[in-house]
């Protein structure tokens, strides 16, 4: 019975969430980013908490600022391929989307050494760092001979106590009413302001494509120093913007003449139905990072450093419409009203420990470990109290993530050869956790670089796998099939730098 419950569970919270509302799974898409920005940051798993001296440490451990001996400008260029597979109801299916960014944009600016009250070096820097990618293509089928997407829209209308045919625009203008106004859904006249579908055995091919653009990005400015070179210290005060775009296309179709709707429907001929949404949500916020970096001796480091929670104010878009054709040659569309809500997120409080080992012109090795709070997460706005909302993110959402990354460098004469790993644990409390997609990450990474006194250009590759469970819809009374989206990500990193 738990079995069940949790496969039911699991399908409902990656349902794709009504344009209409927020939900936890915004809090989850918002509260996870990538590693590295620049190519050494990505080519060492970014393990870059107690190193330094890479514009990739605004966003990790600001106190690397204070390892600086020179002003900088760094600009990197961004190429990622992101692979997702998926298998629904015995279909394979592949997609890949090929997409371009910049990682990276910064200005170090390098104090000259003082001997004033044992500080000896400060450092300020500003810039942009990219830390999400959304470009993906999503696509699936089968045959489904237990149920359809318009039972969804009976069971809520059904759980919600019913409705009148006047109150399904009012309450459910981005669903239920469009099924309603292209003859999908009929009123029950055995039931009063209940319906039934076109649908109401199962049967139809079902598919759906989704394609979703954007990322997330911070603009930064960063102060830093050290003490007696011992003690290096740093803050971040960050901008966070969010782009988010989402299209989706559901169909579903009487391939094969088997649906029959029943007498008490004006179309007893089902053919085709498409279901589209389209939703655009843009965020901007601030957070806070604060480190600190101890250097007992010249080949040890030892890093730490906390993360504010990000406070977004965000704005959705939405939009729907949906279309229907029967056997008797009758089609039928109809289009939601446009939606648009503005609420506030704020996502996880974030620290780190991280430790490194320098071998003076030889390499380093270096280590980071990231705890992350999850259930932290919140969403409200001025006309709504998101409680329950509130409730499941606490529920079910781990309160102590732990992420690992590791990484490598080997230098020889001008040129640096790196490698790195990175681990990111599942967002999931073990009990709303399925094995085989609980979304935990890992990366392998590497790279090279080479650099003279004036002018640097690294080189860096990771490649990153992640599995999601995905449903079409959720009923109330028995299970949906959904699918195992497999996801491989391929991200080259370019990056760039002039010292002076």
């Amino acid at each position: 019975m738990n079995s069940i419950l949790k496969g039911m569970f699991t399908a409902c919270l990656f349902y794709p969430l009504l344009l209409n509302a927020q939900s936890e799974i915004d809090a989850l898409r918002y509260s996870q980013g990538s590693i590295g920005s620049t190519a050494r940051s990505l080519s060492m798993g970014g393990a870059f908490g107690a190193l330094g001296a890479d514009f990739s440490t605004l966003g990790i451990n600001p106190a690397g600022i204070g390892f600086y001996r020179q002003s900088e400008f760094s600009i990197s260029m961004g190429f990622q391929n992101r692979n997702i597979e998926s298998d629904y109801l015995k279909n394979k299916n592949s997609s890949n989307q090929f997409s371009v960014d910049m990682p990276n944009l910064g200005l170090v600016l390098a104090y000259p050494k003082t001997r004033e009250m044992g500080w000896k070096q400060f450092g300020f820097a500003l810039g942009y760092n990219r830390t999400a990618n959304f470009n993906s293509d999503i696509y699936y089928e089968g045959k489904n001979t237990d149920n359809s997407i318009l039972d969804s829209f009976t069971d809520q209308i059904y759980l919600d106590g019913g409705a009148t045919e006047d109150e399904l625009y009012q309450y459910y203008a981005f669903g239920a009413d469009l099924a309603y106004q292209t003859y999908l859904l009929d009123p029950d006249t055995l039931n009063l302001n209940q319906y039934i579908s076109v649908i109401p055995n199962g049967g139809a091919y079902q598919s759906q494509s989704i394609s979703t653009h954007g990322g997330m990005g911070e603009f930064s400015i960063a102060f830093g120093g050290s003490y007696n070179d011992k003690v290096y210290f740093g803050v971040t005060l960050g901008f966070p913007n969010i782009n988010y775009e989402e299209e989706s296309t559901y169909e579903e179709k009487d391939k094969d003449n088997e649906i029959t709707s029943g007498d008490s429907l004006n179309f007893i001929d089902f053919k085709a139905m498409r279901y589209e949404q389209y939703l655009k949500t843009t965020g901007n916020g601030f957070n806070a990072k604060f480190g600190v970096i101890f250097k007992p001796v010249d080949w040890v480091r030892i890093g730490a450093a906390i993360h504010t929670p990000t406070y977004y104010y965000m704005n959705d878009h939405y939009n729907s419409s949906m279309s229907s054709s029967f056997g008797n040659g009758a089609s039928f569309n109809y289009d939601s009203p446009e939606g648009s809500y503005s609420y506030n997120l704020t996502t996880p409080f974030k620290a780190i420990g991280s430790l490194a080992f320098i071998f003076g012109k030889y390499g380093l090795v270096s280590f980071d470990y990231e705890f992350t709070d999850y259930s932290g997460s919140n969403l409200d706005a001025s006309d709504y109290n998101f409680s329950e909302e509130n409730k499941i993110i606490n529920k079910i959402y781990s309160g102590f993530a732990s992420n690992y990354r590791g990484g490598v460098e080997m230098k020889y004469e001008n040129f640096s050869f790196r490698a790195g790993m990175a681990y990111y644990s599942s967002p999931f409390n073990e009990q709303y956790s399925v094995k085989e997609s609980d979304q935990h990450v890992i990366s392998y990474t590497g790279g090279i670089g080479y650099r003279e006194k004036r002018f640097y250009v690294d080189i860096g590759y990771s490649l990153s796998k992640r599995n999601e469970y995905y449903s079409p819809y959720t009923l109330s009374y028995e299970n949906v099939p959904g699918t195992v989206l497999k996801r491989t990500d391929n991200r080259v990193i370019t990056t760039v730098g002039f010292r002076f």
